[in-house]
């Protein structure tokens, strides 16, 4: 491809993930009986048919013969949710999720390439952008995400980019009103569960705008937060006013809950073009919090290694002459592995350090990201695409994961 056409399917790729830069236990509620719902859901437990394959109680609603839990696109083509080892090849099992105690409610970054249905995204892209950043938290959550109108290309290079971005964050409010008065009342116990908010780019951008109205000022719904990981978004130091970054002060230390995991990673430091990580003011900063650290209890600006998944072709509904599916312009740049699996595990090849560089002009925080990242990226990556915006949930998915699950547990202790 000459340069300039791939300049001009880099440029598109960018901008298609661009958005803008604890008290008691609530007592028991009534379970009120749902009625149709306005929300569009790609995944809600209990769908007569549902993508993410969980039902009411968070169990497989179908499971699978061979044993492993697996998810699947619309056409009926299954996922499997296990991963293969790098690089030793071994084949690592994925558990099935059993009565999961706490819920996830995910945003999914922008997958509406060119706006022709702008009241909904190709289901293909949106499950595929889904297993490949949170499939595998489903595990130890009810997973629930909903489907939302998204600034597109247009959109976002338009004077109405503002509008744009706003109609997403109405539909994404809607559907947290929905889930709450309905779905988050647990059909045992009847008293509202804990849930994992995750989110990233403009899903993380549509997500802070709700939290900010929704969770941030109430303080039953700040109860419930398990915690909110918010990635690629550009939380800062003051988005929420009471829902604070999670820190932990030493490795006896309890685990934080109620609180906000954010970042956006680089391979090298975020040049000033670059889109994720800067402020204009040197009195604030977005936000960088580390999971491997976080779950060592260790300083934020250490290095310790990551526990990084890639999907591989067969997570993201490819074929082996197009091996990254429908999200092949929005992964332009990225490396996906070729195996039977759903995903390769990658323990030893990354490490990770949040880094803050402050200057008259304003701040910048990133995570800077090290080790051998040409395992996922292709040359001309870290210019053209904004660092490793487009895999921030895959860097760190294994701590994010097992980050969620120990929050969960710290939560669910405190809150039965």
């Amino acid at each position: 491809m000459r340069r300039h056409s791939r300049l001009s399917l880099t440029l598109l790729s960018l901008a298609l993930l661009s958005g803008t830069s604890a008290t008691a236990a609530a007592a028991p509620a009534a379970a009120p009986n749902r009625s149709p719902s306005s929300t569009s859901w790609l995944c809600r437990p209990g769908l007569a048919d549902n993508p993410c394959d969980q039902d009411v109680r968070g169990n497989p609603q179908r499971p699978s013969a061979a044993g492993s839990f697996t998810m699947r696109y619309g056409t009926g083509r299954t996922v499997p949710l296990d991963a293969r080892q790098a690089p030793s090849g071994r084949e690592e099992a994925f558990r099935n999720p059993d009565r999961p105690a706490v819920d996830c409610f995910y945003a999914y970054p922008t997958v509406d390439m060119l706006g022709a249905n702008a009241w909904r995204a190709p289901e293909e892209q949106v499950m595929a952008v889904l297993l490949a950043q949170v499939a595998r938290f489903s595990g130890g959550c009810r997973m629930f995400a909903p489907v939302y109108r998204q600034a597109t290309f247009a959109e976002i290079l338009s004077s109405g980019k503002s509008a744009a971005l706003a109609r997403g964050e109405t539909d994404v409010e809607n559907a947290w009103r929905d889930y709450w008065n309905h779905d988050n009342i647990d059909p045992v116990t009847h008293r509202h569960r804990g849930v994992v908010i995750l989110g990233h780019s403009q899903g993380a951008t549509a997500l802070k705008a709700m939290m900010r109205r929704e969770i941030d000022p109430n303080p039953t719904a700040r109860a419930h937060l398990v915690s909110a990981f918010l990635l690629g978004g550009d939380v800062t130091t003051t988005t929420f006013r009471h829902i604070p970054a999670c820190e932990r002060t030493g490795s006896s230390a309890p685990m934080p809950t109620g609180c906000v995991v954010a970042y956006s990673s680089y391979a090298q430091p975020p040049a000033a073009k670059d889109m994720f990580g800067h402020t204009g003011s040197p009195d604030d900063h977005v936000l960088c919090v580390d999971p491997a650290a976080l779950l060592d209890g260790r300083p934020n600006g250490r290095r310790h290694p990551l526990d990084a998944y890639m999907p591989t072709g067969r997570s993201l509904d490819g074929n082996p002459l197009s091996p990254k599916g429908s999200l092949g312009i929005v992964l332009t740049g990225f490396r996906i592995p070729d195996a039977a699996a759903g995903y390769v595990h990658y323990p030893h090849a990354l490490n990770g350090r949040c880094e803050l560089r402050r200057n008259a002009h304003g701040t910048t925080s990133w995570l800077q990201v090290s080790g051998d990242t040409a395992s996922f990226t292709e040359p001309g990556t870290r210019s053209l695409l904004s660092g490793l915006h487009v895999i921030d949930f895959n860097v760190a998915q294994g701590d994010l994961v097992r980050l969620a699950a120990e929050q969960s547990r710290t939560w669910t202790a405190h809150h039965h």
